[in-house]
């Protein structure tokens, strides 16, 4: 057994041990109690103390500063790789320790987005509404490393206690399918994505990719292509040993009138209407892929909308759904993960940016978020989403694309290690090519080359 003592055991610190315990599978049993309680006899002091506190009472505890304060991008660098709230900081006999337990739980409950929400601001998924601004934070799981370095310091202090070595790394391969065809609205996006891109470039003096940019945006404007690329997928996949989740958009009635955001973000095709769509997810699901709810835009913040997409699929399908992903990755702190834990989705993978590829909450392990209006942990896991095919094409704006290697990276010094990659259904065509950066992703990571990946890859221009 463990303890962990403290003045009063708030929701919070019981919300952030569960999730160490879990992340960095801790074996054994653990006790939360208050000063008060563990004076009792009930508890021998030879069982191992973690005693966090304003002061230390105990000489042979483990003990862990309580500072419960941070003020954002105000950090103190441990390690290159590790920032901590500097109002985190405390010293404790010339030595600077740290408080683990707030820094940990600031980033795993994105605490910083819900007290932006209760003033009013919408972070709506991009990173540049964020009030965090050191963009270095965003590809360090900092969570996972203020629990690798808590772990340190318990077994050096405790040696018997024990924990467990975590599961093989893993990547959650995904496909969102927003659209099987070529449609209006999509032209329409798309295209100010690439004259967007080509006005950069050219701001930029890079004449030559800028035109490309410009060239191959009116190219698209006006072009045909297939985007029924499931077997292009199934092929590479299969020569991978990959097992993907499609994500699939169920249309449902919402009002009448015609509603412009809806026309121009939503998904286009309409599953109930598409036997041919519906016949390939069954030959998806019977090959070993798994399908999850595409969640519309509204339905981030609409649970009765949610709830009928999600039963409107599992009806065509004949299949449970347990998975879901929000388009465009739309998500209230204040309300969407509620939806998710009444609608019994057992497991989100919404929390990313739609702008840059990071680790949204801290953490590249499987957790349960915060549920902070209760304070208590919600339900359902989240998998972090941390790339995503945009990232690197779209607003990367360069003539070449940086293959994350930072992802594999981290993948070694992490247990537990679980995250998700997104690319579309459609992004495998000709229209766009986007399809080498995951085939890349894909065949280090069954190989197990975790390391020394920061090579770069070229972009496909397709248009030029």
């Amino acid at each position: 057994m463990i303890v962990l003592v403290t003045g009063k055991i708030e929701p919070w610190l019981t919300y952030i041990w569960e999730q160490f315990v879990r992340i960095n599978s801790l074996f054994g049993e653990y006790r939360l109690l208050s000063y008060a309680e563990y004076r009792s006899p009930l508890v021998p002091e030879c069982i191992p103390l973690i005693e966090y506190g304003v002061t230390q009472r105990f000489p042979h505890s483990l003990f862990i500063p309580c500072r419960k304060r941070y003020r954002t991008d105000d950090y103190l660098w441990i390690h290159d790789d590790l920032p901590v709230f500097r109002d985190t900081v405390a010293e404790n006999g010339g030595e600077r320790e740290y408080d683990f337990f707030y820094n940990a739980f600031v980033h795993l409950s994105r605490l910083e987005e819900w007290e932006a929400e209760k003033s009013g601001r919408r972070i709506r998924s991009y990173s540049r509404h964020h009030p965090r601004k050191d963009g270095r934070v965003w590809r360090i799981p900092v969570v996972n490393y203020l629990f690798n370095e808590l772990e340190c310091r318990i077994k050096e202090k405790f040696p018997p206690v024990e924990f467990g070595g975590g599961a093989k790394p893993f990547i959650e391969f995904s496909h969102d399918v927003d659209y099987v065809e070529k449609t209006v609205p999509l032209r329409i996006k798309q295209t100010l994505f690439d004259f967007f891109n080509g006005a950069r470039c050219l701001m930029g003096l890079e004449f030559r990719k800028g035109a490309s940019k410009l060239r191959g945006g009116i190219a698209f404007a006006f072009g045909q292509c297939d985007y029924w690329c499931f077997d292009e997928w199934d092929a590479m996949e299969r020569m991978l040993d990959i097992k993907s989740v499609y994500y699939i958009f169920a249309k449902v009635d919402r009002q009448r009138g015609f509603d412009l955001k809806r026309w121009l973000l939503d998904p286009s095709y309409n599953i109930a209407e598409n036997g041919r769509l519906r016949m390939k997810c069954g030959e998806l699901i019977g090959r070993g892929n798994g399908i999850g709810l595409h969640g519309s835009y509204y339905s981030a913040e609409d649970e009765e909308l949610f709830i009928r997409e999600k039963e409107m699929l599992e009806n065509l399908l004949d299949y449970e759904i347990t998975k879901t992903r929000q388009h465009w990755l739309n998500y209230r702190e204040g309300t969407t993960p509620y939806i998710h834990g009444r609608a019994g989705i057992k497991e989100d993978s919404s929390v990313g940016f739609n702008d840059i590829t990071c680790f949204r909450a801290g953490v590249a392990s499987l957790y349960n978020p915060y549920d902070h209006r209760n304070e208590v942990s919600f339900p359902f896991t989240e998998m972090p989403f941390v790339v995503m095919d945009s990232h690197l094409y779209d607003y990367a704006a360069r003539g070449w694309v940086q293959f994350p290697g930072w992802l594999f990276q981290s993948m070694d010094r992490i247990k537990n290690f679980a995250v998700a990659i997104d690319w579309h259904q459609r992004v495998i065509s000709r229209d766009y090519g986007w399809d080498e950066a995951y085939k890349e992703i894909a065949e280090r990571y069954w190989r197990g080359e975790n390391t020394d990946l920061a090579g770069k890859i070229p972009e496909r221009m397709v248009h030029v």
